[in-house]
Formats: structure tokens, C-alpha cells, sequence
């Protein structure tokens, strides 16, 4: 899979380390938070959807030290390389 630069760029930025991820072949369950169903998902994307958890909560608890527009991009890319995953966990 070719990943855009400009989410590299934001991997980068929020400590995402995609390249130990994308080295993971093996398929994992990734659990919508609200007990609204699961999925299999690359080692990558079910990282990407932990870190917007996580994210989300740090955001509640009024740690605002992620862009916006960085949060938005990880959310945007799991949405391209897995809308079900996407659809599942994240929507």
C-alpha cells in the first residue's frame, strides 16, 4: 500500500511508527468503543483506530496538544485503506 506523503508526515507528527505496523501481516479485531461491533484490520489501521480512542479521550480530559487537522487526517486515512473499519469503529 502506497501511503500519501502528507499522512507519513502526520505519523510522524503524532508518534504513529507506520513502518513497524505495516510489517505486521497478521489481521487483528478492532472493537468499536461503544460495543457497536468488531472487525479484522491490518496491524496499521487497528493502531490508527487506538490512537483516535485515545485521542478522543485525551481531547475530553482537556489535553488539546493534537491538531485538529492531524486527528481528522488519521481518521481520514482509515477511512480510504478500510471503510469497513471505518464504518465500524470510527463513524
Amino acid at each position: 500500500m502506497t501511503i500519501k506523503q502528507s499522512v507519513l508526515n502526520t505519523f510522524d507528527r503524532v508518534g504513529i511508527d507506520y513502518k513497524f505496523y505495516e510489517a505486521d501481516k497478521e489481521k487483528h479485531i478492532a472493537s468499536n468503543r461503544f460495543g457497536g461491533g468488531e472487525c479484522k484490520v491490518s496491524r496499521l489501521v487497528f493502531e490508527c483506530i487506538q490512537w483516535v480512542y485515545n485521542t478522543s479521550n485525551a481531547y475530553e480530559r482537556g489535553d488539546y496538544s493534537v491538531k485538529v487537522g492531524d486527528f481528522d487526517r488519521i481518521r481520514y486515512f482509515v477511512a480510504e485503506v478500510d471503510p469497513e473499519a471505518y464504518r465500524t469503529c470510527l463513524d
